[in-house]
């Protein structure tokens, strides 16, 4: 099983990226590796690095719609109709795969060689290298959430994982797939040893702090429903001074701040794809959550055409955050309360957010009876504040775990047929290696379909 197909253009890749090239000398087995702190600081504000995320993320949630021919193999459709593979052309690189094995790759470079450069001091060579730790995480843990089953603490020693790659030697044999338990804990692992050497602030919100890895913690362990350190670390990422934008103070998405100036940015990360969110159409089952004192769906969403019943994503200015956010912080703070049997806690939480969102004369407090209200109601809210944000995939699987998700039905709207569907429990959850994967990698575990 050779290294080939992950990483078989990423040599070259590399050798074109965006203000990196006259600091780039070609080493041998074609890698790349610059030799001076300020190279690996231009490697981490490449679109490599930065723009990773695989919009398909969101064709797969059950808050897009869309409108396929029930024989349509595109991509796209493959997403959307949850079949096996997203791709099945073997000839062409992977969705989602392909992309964030390539900025592995480049976080491993950094993470291989930065701290032998001979400038710049030791706190500056580890903060790099910290940097690319977190980067490579959330990329793994992006993967996971496609590729494997969802955690559960009985099977993760078992259930295939993903290849955990550290080398830059495109020579390399590919290692086989680590469990889900491994690779998560690979993951967990890295963002720990960061977390010393990463900086409070950054250049910009592109670039990985403390706080951003506080959030990816927090992140994954609301994934693997380890509820008391999620809150912990959502806590720690809230530590960070922040504010919330008030929808009462705006008429139009359009006077928000861009996202690169957004306050609610905890850490930012792109798509290449930047048609997507904006543009995408809402489930019905979504846009019917949001009561009309909600300034949620009146900014962030516009009915089209008018009286049709369908809604549109009206994304924020600027290049779209898959990142993380204060918000989502808020969000698993008030989960893991709720989750704790502190219903009056949870909702505290859920209010300092929701005063920001609802119409003025409208908004009343939320208050819960018990355990199960406050669950049910923070839920609510988190499914409401963040869609098309790129986290429902995540959420779809976990609360699949605990018997919380429903059924999901693909429901062509124009003549009520039922394309697909998606059951608790179901293999569809978990999509197959890629077909170009398997190619070059014939004796790769597959998923069980």
């Amino acid at each position: 099983m050779q290294f080939k197909y992950i990483f078989l253009t990423l040599a070259a890749a590399a050798l074109s990226m965006t203000g990196c090239n006259k600091f780039l000398d070609v080493k041998p087995k074609g890698i790349v590796i610059p030799d001076k702190v300020n190279d690996f600081q231009l490697m981490l504000n490449s679109r490599n690095m930065n723009f990773s995320y695989p919009t398909v993320l969101l064709e797969i949630s059950d808050d897009y719609y869309e409108e396929f021919d029930d024989l349509s193999t595109a991509p796209s459709a493959n997403a959307y109709f949850w079949r096996e593979g997203l791709d099945q052309n073997e000839q062409s690189e992977p969705i989602a795969w392909g992309p964030l094995y390539n900025t592995i790759y480049h976080a491993n470079v950094i993470i291989n060689n930065v701290l032998k450069v001979k400038d710049g001091t030791e706190a500056q060579r580890k903060s790099v290298e910290a940097e690319a730790l977190v980067i490579r995480s959330d990329c793994y843990f992006t993967l996971l959430t496609i590729f494997a089953k969802a955690y559960n603490p009985a099977t993760a020693a078992k259930d295939p994982g993903l290849p955990l790659i550290t080398s830059t030697d495109v020579t390399d044999k590919t290692p086989q797939r680590a469990s889900v338990q491994v690779t998560l804990d690979s993951m967990l692992n890295a963002l720990h040893r960061a977390i010393p050497s990463l900086p409070l602030t950054n250049l910009n919100k592109h670039r990985p702090t403390k706080y951003a890895a506080y959030g990816l913690l927090a992140r994954i362990y609301l994934y693997m429903r380890n509820f008391p350190e999620a809150g912990k670390y959502a806590d720690l990422a809230l530590s960070m001074q922040h504010t919330l934008i008030d929808y009462n103070d705006y008429v139009d998405v359009w006077d928000f701040p861009s996202m690169d100036a957004n306050p609610e940015v905890l850490w930012q990360r792109g798509s290449l794809d930047y048609m997507l969110p904006a543009g995408g159409r809402l489930q019905k089952s979504l846009a019917d959550l949001y009561p009309d004192s909600d300034r949620r769906k009146t900014l962030l969403t516009y009915e089209w055409p008018a009286g049709s019943g369908f809604y549109t994503y009206n994304a924020e200015p600027g290049w779209f955050n898959f990142g993380s956010t204060f918000p989502e912080m808020y969000l698993t703070k008030a989960e893991a309360l709720a989750r704790n049997d502190q219903p009056a806690a949870a909702m505290d939480v859920i209010n300092e957010l929701r005063r920001y969102r609802i119409d003025t004369d409208a908004y009343a407090p939320l208050t819960a009876a018990n355990k199960t209200d406050a669950l049910q109601k923070v839920l609510l809210e988190r499914r409401k504040e963040l869609a098309f944000r790129g986290q429902r995939w995540m959420d779809m699987k976990r609360l699949d775990q605990e018997g919380l998700m429903p059924k999901v039905d693909r429901v062509l709207r124009s003549t009520g047929a039922v394309q697909a569907t998606l059951a608790p429990g179901d293999k569809k959850y978990v999509f197959q290696i890629p077909a170009r994967v398997q190619q070059f990698n014939p004796d790769i575990i597959l998923n069980d379909r």
